[in-house]
């Protein structure tokens, strides 16, 4: 029997793990074109919080986190006062690298931290308005698929942090996480493992 040249046998092989590149990531690509994902999640910003995101299509969707805090405090005259705090964000994501477990993506996100008159004056009580804080991200985000429905993910990326004369709202951490009042933070490579960490389940 005639033994195949040396090239041929790799030209072969070549083609095969090319073929295999190209096509078997992609299928086997987490599918997340409408479905739904639940969970925890703490942003560049530092807003951590109930987590959701819907993605329209394989790669392209919005995400959402919400923190709520809540205190109840008696005042002067025996009366209960209520003093509310929020964070939050809002934004898209883009997954453009996909493959078996791992999406790699990046997405543009507002975040924001809120605290009343109430809140604020359990911190100093001179202060005489609300607090609001705003934070403009830009992260590279790493997701982990673990199942077709669990996932854990962190990010990095740019961050500029806004903070109001009254102080901090938001608890940023890393790169840009000043809380100097007044100030503005810029952060290229903002957060950490600990501190961007998303565990996600998808329905």
């Amino acid at each position: 029997m005639r033994r195949r040249p040396a090239r041929f046998r790799f030209a072969v092989g070549l083609a095969a793990l090319l073929a295999l590149s190209t096509s078997a990531p992609d299928a086997a690509a987490k599918d997340l074109s409408g479905r739904l994902g639940i969970g925890l999640e703490e942003t560049l910003g530092g807003a951590t919080g109930f987590a959701l995101r819907y993605f329209f299509s394989e790669g392209v969707g919005v995400t959402s986190t919400l923190g709520v805090d809540i205190t109840l405090v008696d005042g002067e005259d025996g009366q209960s006062q209520v003093a509310t705090g929020f964070v939050g964000s809002f934004g898209v994501a883009v997954h453009f690298a996909r493959s078996l477990h791992a999406h790699l993506g990046f997405g543009v996100r507002a975040t924001f931290g809120y605290r009343s008159l109430e809140a604020a004056q359990l911190i100093d009580p001179a202060v005489t308005a609300t607090d609001l804080q705003v934070a403009l991200e830009l992260p590279l985000i790493l997701e982990f698929f673990l199942s077709d429905h669990f996932s854990v993910g962190a990010s990095t990326g740019f961050i500029l942090n806004f903070v109001p004369d009254s102080g901090s709202t938001l608890a940023t951490s890393g790169a840009g996480g000043t809380r100097t009042p007044g100030a503005i933070g810029i952060g290229i490579g903002a957060g950490s493992i600990g501190a961007s960490l998303a565990i996600l389940y998808y329905f």
